[in-house]
């Protein structure tokens, strides 16, 4: 019997609050990846022939759509070819700064984004050695289908959480106030202290891990424990940004531990889709079958006919035999149109890429971008909890393992604030760009180019579209300065050149002076 204030009990008790949440994240895997969720827990070595009881779906959109979704929230949250984040400094802090020393504007915040730049590269490098992509990625499988998870990031390594694996409790503002994290795991792996009495037992054991925010003092704490006893060396603590824990949701409700999901917004389509789809599967297998029927009063012999092989002659009437139908093609139409309808719908939400074009002879290439931005645009929300919940913590923690480890030197927290630049960010710039391209387009059909680039003045368009693409100009786009700078230069270097080519003309037309004069 668990102690009522251990980790187990407390456990125990948060788990009837999740357990509504975890019926529909295991009705929305089943109809989806039934491995990402099953019935069973995959832990319970009572179990673990539930691997080979998963059950095999008729239809496989939405397979399709969890993976093709997942995918593409990867390639937005943590691109390959760019960084996700920067490090922006503040420029209060450094007019304060300035004031003090007297250095000039321009070098200091030169030095400062070569420094920050550096700093970003080597926090991907870090990102990439703890390989996070492949847990991300998991875990956003689980966001998409179940809508939560529980990322662990460690000095040298991520580990992901499922729904079954934790409980979580939040305070009416939704920010975290407790998790319990249930693991089980084999006594072989167990530190010596915990190490069961019987040595010879293989079963596996639940190992409990509680972590308590405190937001009034800014720390968070956690421990293990066994058996109702904590672990010796398993405690520990941390600042509220730099805590190792991110719990995730997709879709936050108000008042609510844990968020929603987009599968559980077409769970009604994924029922309805998969029981058509066996309707016709098995509707399918019937029709297929073969069977002919024998006029019992006939003269032909039905053993006759079965034993015949193809091209055979044999005696008989034709009037006598007859090949069963079933004559149901018209309900299968009905049923294959339904099919089509929901496999629109679902491709839709998941946005996969055969919901963007349209069941047309001709498609421009505008119309499909068009609608592709739009169906972007739809994950807003997403992008605004992850960022909140996934990428900024997710760089705090890194800057600071790699502070702690003396791999950077430590960034006031101040003067370097982390900025998310992709995901709902991106949306907006990307708006903005539309926008943009869409006014100059206007501009130069009506007015013509020539009276455009007479109105518009250059050098703030070019910072605009740095803007929309979210480049860093600084350094890169010459300031009205340094350009009158060179048009003042190339206007001496014109007058000298033009003064060199009048002397040598002026020799020219003078004759030579005769020998002997």
């Amino acid at each position: 019997m668990a102690s009522t204030n251990t980790a187990q009990s407390r456990y125990d008790e948060l788990a009837m609050y999740r357990s509504q949440r975890l019926r529909t994240a295991i009705d929305c895997s089943a109809l989806t990846i039934p491995a990402l969720i099953p019935e069973s827990d995959q832990n319970d070595t009572t179990g673990m022939d539930t691997y080979n009881k998963l059950p095999s779906l008729y239809q496989g959109s939405g397979a399709r759509g969890v993976s093709s979704l997942s995918a593409k929230l990867l390639l937005a949250l943590l691109p390959p070819s760019q960084p996700f984040f920067r490090l922006a400094i503040n420029k209060g802090e450094i007019d304060k700064y300035l004031q003090q020393t007297g250095q000039s504007e321009e070098n200091v915040l030169s030095e400062m984004d070569v420094a920050m730049s550096s700093i970003e590269r080597q926090i991907l490098a870090r990102l990439d050695k703890i390989q996070i992509r492949p847990s991300l990625f998991e875990a956003i499988k689980h966001l998409v289908v179940g809508g939560n998870a529980l990322l662990y990031i460690g000095e040298d390594n991520v580990r992901m959480y499922g729904l079954r694996c934790y409980v979580v409790e939040r305070d009416p503002e939704g920010n975290l106030s407790e998790i319990v994290i249930k693991e089980s795991v084999s006594p072989k792996f167990l530190p010596a202290s915990a190490t069961p009495k019987n040595d010879d037992d293989d079963e596996h054991r639940n190992v409990y891990t509680h972590v308590k925010f405190d937001g009034t003092n800014d720390r968070v704490e956690w421990h293990q424990e066994f058996d109702g006893k904590q672990i010796a060396g398993s405690q520990g603590f941390s600042k509220l940004d730099t805590c190792p824990y991110l719990c995730l949701r997709l879709q936050p409700v108000h008042g609510e531990a844990y968020g929603r999901s987009i599968t559980e917004e077409v769970l009604g389509d994924l029922q309805s889709l998969e029981s058509l789809s066996m309707a016709i599967v098995q509707a399918s297998l019937i029709m297929s079958k073969a069977v002919f029927l024998v006029n019992p009063n006939g003269v032909t012999r039905a053993d006759v006919l079965a034993r015949a092989e193809a091209g055979a002659v044999v005696a008989g009437n034709e009037a006598d035999v007859a090949a069963l139908t079933v004559n149901k093609q018209a309900d299968m139409s009905v049923a294959l149109q339904t099919v089509q309808i929901l496999e629109k719908r679902i491709s839709f939400t998941y946005l996969a890429n055969e919901a963007i074009q349209r069941d047309a002879e001709r498609v421009t290439a505008q119309e499909i971008k068009l609608l592709a931005e739009s169906l972007e645009a739809g994950l807003a929300g997403v992008y605004s909890m992850l960022s909140q919940e996934l990428q900024l913590p997710l760089i705090r923690r890194v800057l600071f393992l790699m502070e702690q480890a003396g791999e950077i030197p430590p960034v006031p927290v101040d003067l370097v604030n982390p900025q998310i630049t992709t995901g709902l960010d991106a949306i907006g710039r990307g708006n903005d760009k539309a926008r943009l391209t869409n006014f100059l387009q206007v501009i130069a059909s009506t007015l013509g180019p020539e009276v455009m680039m007479q109105r518009l003045n250059a050098s703030e368009l070019i910072k605009r579209f740095a803007a929309s693409d979210g480049i860093e100009i600084a350094g890169l786009i010459k300031t009205e300065e340094e350009l009158q700078a060179e048009q003042s230069q190339a206007q001496q270097l014109q007058l000298e050149q033009q003064l060199a080519q009048g002397q040598i003309d002026g020799g020219a037309v003078q004759p030579p002076t005769p020998e002997g004069a």
